[in-house]
């Protein structure tokens, strides 16, 4: 072992990765990465097995040079490994190791590994691989495992093997250049929770175009409107969803999901669906105003042929015309408080915040932002905003499902803790009832604190001159007026 750590020290001083940064040259276009792969577990001897297909893979050819982003694909940090085409053109190979990253002071490399057993070692023979190319596919042709080492050759995490990188072969079906383009609302079910969003959806004759609702850029579904229906063929290629790391798929699919609530930490969805072998999603049409909705369940789905874990659903959902109006936003439901948990020094806030207006209309929640109160003191986000916008979450201190809203707290609360919800539409801001609750009360009800009538909303910057409150930015003065006439006033600070 002595040997292969100092012939590994050696060869990392000579081995060259771009970084972060993209290298230059061509960036072919519609590469996925298709691979065998294990998990080590040190700790049982034992190794977990997957297959993958269909990661987004970015390959950058320079000359001679081939730059893979990122070859441990369930390990995305950025990072581009060198290779090289031979001579003849028919080979590209990666000499290995190459630095992969260093964290806290301790190096990591990519290095190639051979099976020992139960475990990985070093191949003493070989620091090498081998890829075929041919038909713009690079193909591996040697037995060698990838993976993130550190310098004594401890293998760190995922290892990769029979590992083939090559074009999809599929095209997404774009609208026509002379398509007309409709703003649309989508409501819709997702981890068994209600949402809500814009979208942008295209016509062309009977042909419909729907931008992808996880908002994948160039990625849309595409559908045939058919009397008072649109079929949108099931298993139909959508092209990369870059926040996956996968190219993804239309797929029909059934069942439920399951909120279930774990004390002290909220709600969580568990999924129990399963694809179905529909030709189409079949969405009911109204031609006159021009909504169209469906029962069925679909996914954006990262296979064509399989439930895969990287997957969006949709469920009941529902297109129709928008136009951006200034609506008041409904009023939050404070769900319960826990104050400060001695077990784990901290307390929940659980609020539903319902994505509609006060006559039970869903309004945008991309325009939706609220505050939260402690003892009349206003709290930030983890990201030190006070206006938190409606679906910012941490997947720690705010977690969010749908309505549902979880506020994590360390400070103890003295008296009461509440929540206010806006709803900003150019340069208005519309408020609902600021909601409290009472920690010293049986049931988080009083009557001294009563909730504050709905209101209006403006921005001033420290001159006093009005601001759009779209625009808003840094240390401003917002100023509340509620419906009775009160008025609150105070310096808040909005971040881009």
């Amino acid at each position: 072992m002595t040997f292969m750590v100092a012939a590994l020290m050696s060869l990392a001083a000579t081995a060259q990765t771009a970084g972060g940064t993209e290298p230059e040259g061509q960036l072919l276009p519609n590469m996925e990465y298709c691979s065998k792969g294990m998990v080590p577990d040190y700790t049982t001897q034992q190794i977990t097995r997957f297959d993958q297909t269909g990661a987004i893979a970015h390959v950058v050819r320079q000359g001679n040079k081939f730059y893979v982003q990122d070859p441990i694909s369930h390990y995305r940090v950025g990072v581009w490994m060198e290779g090289e085409l031979s001579a003849d053109g028919t080979q590209v190979v990666f000499h290995l190791p190459q630095v992969f990253t260093t964290e806290k002071n301790v190096t990591y490399y990519l290095n190639r590994m051979v099976q020992s057993g139960q475990s990985l070692r070093f191949d003493a023979t070989q620091n090498d691989l081998v890829f075929s190319y041919a038909d713009g596919a690079l193909t591996q042709t040697d037995s060698g495992y990838l993976s993130i080492t550190n310098a004594a050759g401890r293998t760190t995490s995922y290892v990769e093997y029979d590992i083939s990188i090559r074009p999809v072969g599929q095209s997404v079906v774009l609208p026509p250049a002379d398509a007309e383009h409709r703003t649309y609302m989508v409501s819709y079910e997702s981890d068994g929770a209600p949402l809500t969003k814009t979208i942008d959806v295209a016509f062309s004759g009977s042909e419909v175009y729907i931008a992808n609702p996880t908002g994948a850029k160039d990625s849309w579904i595409h559908g045939t409107i058919d009397g008072d229906r649109i079929l949108c063929p099931n298993g139909q290629f959508l092209g990369a969803d870059e926040s996956l790391g996968f190219y993804v798929y239309m797929k029909a699919a059934e069942g439920t999901i399951e909120i279930i609530n774990i004390p002290g930490f909220g709600d969580f969805p568990v999924s129990n669906i399963k694809l179905t072998d529909d030709e189409a999603i079949v969405f009911n049409y109204n031609a006159a105003d021009g909504t169209f909705a469906t029962d069925q369940m679909f996914l954006v789905n990262a296979s064509a042929e399989k439930l895969a874990d990287q997957h969006y659903d949709f469920g009941k959902a529902a297109f129709t015309p928008y136009q951006e109006v200034a609506a008041t936003p409904a009023d939050p439901e404070v769900v319960s408080c826990s104050g400060i948990i001695d077990e784990y020094g901290f307390g929940l806030f659980a609020i539903n915040m319902p994505a509609t207006d006060t006559q039970g209309n869903y309004i945008n929640q991309e325009n939706m932002y609220y505050n939260v109160y402690m003892d009349d003191k206003i709290l930030q986000s983890p990201a030190g905003e006070t206006d938190i916008p409606y679906n910012y979450t941490d997947g720690y201190y705010i977690r969010v499902s749908g309505m549902s809203h979880t506020y994590l707290y360390t400070t103890p609360i003295t008296q009461r803790i509440g929540v206010q919800v806006f709803y900003r539409v150019g340069d208005v801001v519309n408020s609902s009832q600021l909601v409290w609750y009472d920690v010293n009360s049986a049931d988080g009800v009083s009557p001294a604190l009563a909730q504050q009538p709905a209101g209006r909303v403006e921005y001033f910057d420290v001159s006093g001159r009005r601001l759009d409150a779209a625009s808003a930015r840094g240390l401003v003065v917002r100023r509340t007026t509620l419906a009775d006439g009160t008025r609150r006033v105070e310096k808040v600070c909005l971040k881009p």
